[in-house]
């Protein structure tokens, strides 16, 4: 079986702190990535997320310019995951966070990429990865950090499948979009579209592997027992 979506969940928040829920139905191995990002401070505040087994930094980008960016974080779920978890950043940072759950995903770390831009525009690209194998799930997260502020809405790439929007106050925003990959091959840079042009803005891409299958070895059996049977 591929590695897939399970369930996603996502919260935003103004403020040093923002909790999100686990996602509904998570089981004991699977992998949890996390994404979370702010628009100001800095990228030491946003420290290690709290809950359940221990979490491991997969990738940070910055803003172009500076303050924090995004973090994103990975885990495979134990036994006893809290019904949710903890989220650090600066006191004066809105942020966003999405969590995801992936179901028969191998233990190995996930392959991931980022790049972030100033340009003004409504066209945010997410960068291109070469994943491991021909079915890994991709997970592709754009944010925006609004210079003016003002609603923002997103439009995922072309055959991605949106799973998060969500926006803190009117300043930073993101969206998580998925694809069951079918290839090898790298996957191209694919661009989101936001509802209106902002000048600070980045989209990081993640591929999760699937669980390495297992063939049972043959079952021989004893010439005792052949014997037995013969007879």
């Amino acid at each position: 079986m591929s590695a897939s979506l399970r369930a996603v969940a996502s919260a935003a928040n103004s403020g040093a702190s923002i909790s999100c829920n686990k996602p509904t139905g998570t089981e004991a191995g699977d992998l949890l990535l996390a994404f979370h990002t702010a628009d100001v401070g800095t990228l030491a505040a946003m420290t290690t997320p709290t809950g359940g087994t221990t979490w491991t930094l997969l990738r940070q980008q910055q803003w172009v310019g500076g303050d924090p960016g995004t973090k994103v974080w990975w885990k495979i779920a134990g036994a006893s995951e809290p019904a949710s978890y903890g989220f650090v950043q600066s006191s004066n940072a809105d942020g966003v966070v999405g969590i995801a759950a992936v179901m028969s995903a191998a233990t190995t770390t996930p392959v991931s990429a980022s790049s972030a831009s100033s340009t003004s525009s409504t066209s945010i690209p997410s960068p291109s990865i070469t994943p491991t194998g021909a079915d890994d799930l991709e997970l592709r997260w754009a944010a925006s950090k609004a210079v003016i502020g003002g609603a923002l809405t997103w439009t995922p790439p072309a055959t991605y499948t949106e799973r998060v929007d969500r926006q803190s106050n009117t300043f930073t925003s993101a969206t998580l979009a998925t694809k069951q990959l079918s290839s090898g091959a790298a996957s191209g840079i694919q661009n989101f579209t936001i509802s209106s042009a902002t000048g600070a803005h980045m989209g990081l891409t993640v591929a999760v592997a699937t669980m390495p299958f297992h063939t049972s070895k043959p079952l021989v059996f004893g010439q005792a027992i052949q014997r037995a049977a013969f007879y």
